[in-house]
């Protein structure tokens, strides 16, 4: 059944008025309040449709209805486009106000999610660029007491890569210096995606021919093994979950954000969102974990020069604002672009 005009109006009154007040909605309200000029019996009926269809609930013995995951899916796909939240000048002003200061790569993203939390009154989430997935800028090693050299790789975003390596040779600090020249030469500027040990091993036969030191080999290999590399992850003040009414259980909320400490699980979700461009809002039970069932998470991309590299979210009841929420994300996902390609 394809519900019609008034239903679809009935759908978006409840769904905007459970947001804004965290209470079962009923028809008296909808038809003071919203102006469909039918009757209260009308409504009522139509609310009964929309729970057969799976689009409303009716939560305990309340007379009033909230909306399902469905009801909500709804919403965000077809009716909230007729909602749109434009951002005021004052937030405007606070989000250009953060990042006017210059700040280091992982203090912009620390910014930006608290930043997130505070405008949206949920948690900010940001993914910060992996490292493969950007180029080379410089390369330095460092040797350190026994036999043992510090790797440090920077990309052209700011992000930063070390590890320590442990070699059975004496070097010296001048043909330290001398291999990353030649890294650099061969590989600024490209995206470290492209980076192989097919390719490595072509350079270190070019420069080193004359050397039966395999650790050399190894020292090369090394700068370029990633693998270890957890995703970096930022989050915001969770302070601002406990506003909402649906995580005053304590119990629960310890669980949800025992969830949200394992910072992987995030990942994972933000991932899933991006590579569904379908659900870059993804909503309860589409988010595959029962701890989650009550949550909602927006995504939304930034770029550096043009090339998407990270995520920014906000992760928050199903009861949240989207409409709002995906305002503020747009606004900040394009300011966030603009500072990192400076």
């Amino acid at each position: 059944m394809v519900i019609n005009d008034r239903m679809k109006a009935i759908l978006n009154a409840v769904v905007y008025r459970y947001i804004t007040t965290a209470e079962p909605i009923g028809s008296e309200m909808i038809v003071k309040n919203y102006g469909l000029n039918v009757s209260s019996a009308t409504v009522r009926h139509d609310m009964l449709v929309l729970e057969k269809l799976g689009f409303l609930k009716k939560p305990h013995t309340s007379a009033g209805r909230v909306p399902t995951d469905k009801g909500y899916r709804f919403y965000v796909d077809n009716l909230m486009s007729k909602n749109v939240v434009n951002l005021s000048r004052a937030e405007q002003r606070e989000i250009v106000e953060q990042y006017k200061i210059r700040k280091e790569f992982n203090e912009v993203m620390r910014v930006t999610s608290k930043l997130i939390s505070r405008l949206t009154n949920n948690l900010g989430v940001v993914l910060a660029p992996n490292m493969v997935s950007d180029t080379l800028k410089d390369i330095r090693f460092i040797s350190l007491d026994n036999n043992r050299v510090l790797i440090t790789l920077i990309t052209n975003s700011g992000l930063f890569f070390q590890k320590i390596m442990k070699i059975n040779f004496d070097i010296s600090e001048d043909n330290l210096e001398a291999i990353a020249r030649i890294i650099k030469r061969e590989f600024y500027g490209k995206s470290l995606e492209i980076v192989n040990d097919e390719m490595l091993e072509k350079i270190y036969r070019y420069y080193f021919k004359y050397q039966t030191l395999e650790s050399i080999w190894k020292l090369i290999e090394n700068c370029f093994d990633f693998q270890d590399e957890e995703e970096n992850i930022f989050l915001g003040n969770r302070c601002y979950m406990l506003r909402q009414p649906e995580f005053k259980e304590i119990e629960k909320l310890n669980y949800l954000f025992d969830f949200i400490e394992e910072e992987k699980n995030l990942v994972q979700i933000i991932k899933k969102s991006l590579l569904n461009k379908q659900f870059d809002i993804v909503i309860g039970s589409e988010l595959g974990e029962k701890i989650m069932k009550d949550c909602s998470v927006i995504t939304r991309q930034y770029s550096i020069k043009g090339k998407p590299m990270g995520a920014i979210s906000v992760l928050g009841p199903t009861r949240m604002n989207y409409t709002k929420s995906v305002s503020i994300l747009d606004f900040i996902a394009t300011r966030l672009s603009e500072i990192l390609s400076e």
